[in-house]
């Protein structure tokens, strides 16, 4: 039996001391290594702070409306280290401390940033021995660099003895300095990860690695070989003003993989888009919640991972949320989530990516998107399902007309029993042929049938008492006596006569 919980009269309160509160060293582990899935996530957390500084610099004039801003990520393997460079609006010096120190006190929140909780410039401290920030904002006549010793600090944290709090130990292990500048207009942020840690793959110096993973999640322009790219651009631009990044890796530029043919790793398979699908999704309020493309294929088969696009995607800020598996829910059957190729934008500003950015928050706005998007999840589902009945009624007209084929160009003659089981078999399969999706294709194999249709009809079999195959014959007995046991007894002795 639980007890009675005492209020506590108003008048006995007291607040709680500021001094009085302890954030343990702890915290950082828990903001870094622990805060991510896989390590090369700090890619997007650094490319998505500096999309949201040169969003900055456009507002601000610094970059005119639709200059794509620049982010290049320059990889030095000899002295392991990585530059992640942008020409956003930098930070003045004054401000650079505050800012650069502060932690989970992003400025950001309630704006159309897409970061917005103040930790994400800390995911590289786990992965490398030194990390530095290195900034300047046009006019200001100093360049601030801000040094974390990674090593010095991970040493801290292990230390059972040490009683410090988070603010001890960043004092600790933080240097900073100022250099003057004669570029008084110039404006960037650089991040530099020295001597990088060796991790599976060596992923954080593997050039393919990073650039195909923010191929996928970034906020790059489509690949100029996707020719829906500007129809897609276009319908976007309408409800959201996100200008992509010029990004490269090591000077290779980096574009969403999607492109108008693929050919799938292994075979000789080639993936073709044919349209693409656009679906708008009202807010509770009657706004506009998200904005979804799909682009329509043959729905041969499920689309390889390594591809980079299987999947329905979400992007806010034209930023991935989560991974290609995100919205595997949606689908009766999961597995057709892999078959699917498109992307969900999200422009409703309550709806919100949570802390790790694999997922959304769960509130009322995002569970009414949810239930929004089962419908077009299950016309996939249809679009796959259709796809294999088209395929396997062309298999099997395509078959009909082969066996029938064969046999015209033998010599031998016809008796009445062949004959009749392969005019049978092609009024099936022109029955089967209506099912095929492609007009091109339906259109070709019954020209074909027509053809060995007329061929078969200038047949004269061997003479002899005219007959039906038994298995056409059993076919009409189970069509047209719905009496079963008096069909089973007709098909009994339709068998004997045959014996």
């Amino acid at each position: 039996m639980s007890l009675p919980v005492r209020r506590v009269p108003t008048a006995d309160r007291e607040s709680v001391r500021a001094d009085a509160v302890h954030i343990g060293k702890d915290i950082i582990e828990i903001l870094t290594s622990g805060m991510y899935v896989s390590p090369i996530t700090v890619y997007r957390e650094y490319v998505q702070n500096a999309a949201d500084a040169i969003d900055v610099a456009r507002a601000g004039g610094l970059l005119s409306a639709n200059k794509r801003g620049n982010v290049t990520i320059n990889i030095d393997h000899a002295a392991r280290s990585v530059v992640i460079r942008d020409n956003g609006v930098g930070i003045k010096s004054k401000d650079a401390l505050p800012i650069l120190l502060g932690i989970g006190g992003s400025t950001k929140r309630g704006t159309s940033a897409r970061g917005f909780r103040g930790v994400g410039r800390l995911s590289g401290l786990a992965y490398c021995k030194e990390l530095v920030f290195r900034t300047k904002a046009a006019g200001d006549s100093r360049i601030v660099t801000l040094t974390w010793d990674c090593r010095a600090l991970r040493t801290r944290l292990a230390e059972p003895q040490f009683g410090g709090d988070l603010r001890s130990i960043i004092s600790d292990v933080v240097w900073v300095w100022y250099d003057q500048s004669d570029k008084l207009n110039e404006h960037f942020f650089e991040v530099h990860l020295n001597e990088v840690s060796r991790l599976r793959s060596d992923m954080l110096l593997n050039e393919g690695l990073i650039h195909d993973h923010l191929a996928q999640i970034a906020p790059v322009p489509f690949s100029p070989e996707f020719s829906f790219g500007d129809m897609i651009n276009q319908r976007l631009r309408a409800h959201a003003k996100s200008v992509p990044l010029d990004l490269s890796v090591d000077s290779r530029p980096v574009f969403r993989p999607y492109r108008d043919e693929i050919t799938f790793p292994a075979t000789n398979f080639t993936l073709r888009f044919k349209d693409v699908e656009f679906h708008e999704f009202p807010d509770v309020d009657g706004g506009v919640a998200a904005i979804a493309w799909i682009a329509h294929h043959d729905y041969v088969r499920s689309v390889p991972p390594s591809l980079g696009i299987r999947g329905l995607r979400a992007r806010v800020g034209d930023l991935q949320v989560g991974d290609p598996n995100l919205f595997d829910e949606l689908f009766k059957e999961p597995r057709f989530n892999g078959w699917t190729l498109g992307e969900i934008h999200v422009l409703d500003p309550r709806i919100v990516p949570n802390a790790r950015r694999d997922n959304f928050e769960v509130n009322h706005h995002y569970s009414n998107l949810i239930v929004q998007l089962a419908p077009m999840a299950a016309n996939v589902t249809q679009h796959c399902r259709n796809s294999s009945v088209s395929r396997n009624a062309a298999q099997i007209v395509r078959n009909v007309a082969t066996e029938i084929s064969g046999r015209l160009k033998q010599k031998r003659p016809f008796d009445r029993a062949e004959l009749s089981r392969f005019k049978a078999s092609i009024m099936r399969a022109f029955t089967k042929a209506k099912r095929i999706e492609d007009p091109e294709l339906r259109a070709q194999l019954e020209k074909k049938l027509t053809r060995h249709q007329k061929m078969l009809s200038k047949i004269t079999p061997k003479r002899g008492a005219s007959v039906v195959a038994l298995e056409e014959a059993s076919k009409l007995v189970s069509r047209y006596v719905t009496n079963r046991e008096q069909a089973q007894k007709l098909l009994v002795h339709l068998r004997r006569l045959c014996d």
